[in-house]
């Protein structure tokens, strides 16, 4: 199987995996993957009111639609337990950092076999840089939704979410810097970066349709 195909396969498999187990909101760990998604009711806000009432399956396909990638929010927006702008968020985050933690995995493994003998020390660092960047993104986005569930402001989503975008984009800057090695896992960067920004572009839009 190569590597494109895994991917898919990989990414297939957490879709299911996480519409089947949606009940838990534990946190994802890069060290441990945990791709459930939290089927909790939307978090009140700090004067105990609901941010948002239930939304229609169109509504939400209609805010998707605001995304920068709206083929990835639709499918998330699909998924059971999803009814709210604020849980739509949560899963999107919480998918991101499965697929994170999933990229952390195999960036060990590539650490674990030598990763590209030829290179030598230089591919053993952009490795090691990428698999930090992914374990970060992962922490950044656990924070994130512990901020949403608490009812935090946007302020502090859109700032950890910012940073989250940096991590997010750490690994292709790592081997864009290095031309003669070759990422082993570029799909998986250029989908973690649109979950990402997805992720951004939807707390922005809430924030706008606040009142």
């Amino acid at each position: 199987m190569d590597q494109g195909t895994m991917f898919r396969h990989l990414a297939s498999v957490t879709i299911l995996v996480v519409a089947a187990l949606a009940s838990s909101s534990k946190p994802v760990d890069a060290r441990v993957v945990h791709p459930i998604v939290n089927n909790a009711a939307p978090a009140p806000s700090s004067d105990g009111r609901r941010l948002f009432a239930t939304t229609s399956h169109d509504e939400l396909v209609a805010l998707c639609q605001q995304m920068h990638y709206k083929t990835l929010c639709t499918t998330m927006a699909s998924l059971p337990g999803v009814a709210t702008p604020e849980q739509l968020l949560d899963v999107s985050l919480r998918i991101t950092a499965v697929k994170a933690a999933m990229a952390a995995m195999k960036l060990d493994q590539a650490m674990k076999s030598g990763g590209d003998g030829d290179k030598g020390d230089g591919m053993a660092s952009s490795l090691e840089s990428c698999r930090e960047s992914y374990a970060s993104l992962v922490d950044s986005l656990n924070s994130t939704r512990e901020t949403l569930k608490s009812g935090g402001g946007n302020a502090d989503l859109m700032s950890e979410l910012s940073a989250a975008g940096t991590f997010s984009t750490d690994c292709e800057d790592i081997f864009d810097e290095r031309p003669e090695l070759e990422p082993p896992i570029p799909g998986a960067q250029r989908h973690i970066r649109r979950l990402v920004s997805n992720c951004l572009d939807l707390a922005a839009t809430i924030k706008e349709q606040q009142p």
